[in-house]
């Protein structure tokens, strides 16, 4: 098996050309060049618009063990990264494709991606809290380093026994990947036909709009996310519903969705029916 280099980790599994880093969380974090960022001790290792990894906190003084004993039910990650006191960051690299998350995005790659990552959390005993956005960095030398297999993994090869079928959407019960899957879903959604009765503003002024949507999702969250990324996701859905939208598309857009039957669709114009055919007999009968 061949294993995972640091200089390949810098050059191929971290995608951000300008990563957000810090050497402290507490002192927030900023964007700065790839050749700066690798010299600090926290990292982003995907940008907002591509997942290129998904990565596990595991704060137990054995994560290492836990993430290479053998046998497992999941798959050796691509790299550990842990401190001292042996707690680390596990990642895994994802290829050839990476998971888009913008609003042109597919959402089931998205949703699997969530799943994989809450299965991944639970094999290894991780933290669900954890935002996922700033990692450990593999290459500096305040962590201790152990690589894995140098390949990336596919969605599908990192199902395990414990990647759950379904997840809530519930933005409370939600945590790690999910936030952002919840909002990206959530903030879309309301904004569509938002965007009919702002169309004639600014795109600051919609934008802004979107952001406090945003905002006001990640509030509902038990672990918000940073502000930096619930802004990206702003930005993302609102600039793209601007640049994609026009009237006469939107009333096609409409038209489409109101022309498909659902049960739901069904049931209710069969209320409505019986709701009005019972008001022609009071009528009718009131002028007998």
């Amino acid at each position: 098996m061949t294993v995972l280099t640091g200089e390949a980790w810098s050059t191929d599994v971290l995608l951000p050309h300008r990563p957000y880093a810090t050497n402290a969380l507490a002192r927030g974090q900023y964007r700065m060049s790839r050749d700066d960022a690798l010299t600090m001790r926290y990292i982003e290792h995907s940008p907002h618009a591509l997942l290129g990894s998904i990565v596990i906190d595991c704060d137990h003084p054995d994560a290492a063990m836990r993430a290479f004993e053998q046998p497992s039910d999941h798959p050796a990650p691509n790299w550990v990264a842990q401190s001292p006191s042996g707690r680390a960051h596990l990642g895994w690299w994802l290829g050839p494709h990476h998971i888009c998350r913008t609003d042109s995005a597919l959402l089931a790659p998205l949703r699997l991606a969530h799943r994989i990552e809450r299965g991944l959390c639970i094999s290894v005993g991780g933290d669900f809290a954890y935002g996922g956005q700033l990692t450990k960095n593999p290459i500096h030398p305040d962590w201790e380093t152990i690589y894995g297999p140098a390949d990336p993994y596919t969605l599908r090869e990192l199902i395990t026994v414990h990647t759950p079928r379904q997840i809530s959407r519930r933005p409370d019960r939600v945590a790690g990947l999910g936030r952002n899957v919840t909002m990206f879903d959530t903030a879309r959604t309301w904004a569509y036909p938002q965007w009919w009765h702002h169309r004639n503003g600014t795109v600051d002024q919609w934008l802004q709009l979107v952001l406090q949507r945003c905002h006001a999702i990640n509030t509902q969250f038990a672990d918000p996310l940073p502000f930096v990324e619930v802004q990206a996701t702003a930005h993302s859905i609102g600039k793209w519903i601007w640049r994609n939208f026009d009237e006469e598309e939107f009333r096609a857009r409409q038209s489409a969705r109101g022309k498909i039957v659902t049960p739901a669709k069904i049931e209710a114009n069969r209320a409505r029916a019986t709701r009005f055919d019972r008001e022609l007999v009071r009528e009718v009968s009131r002028g007998c």
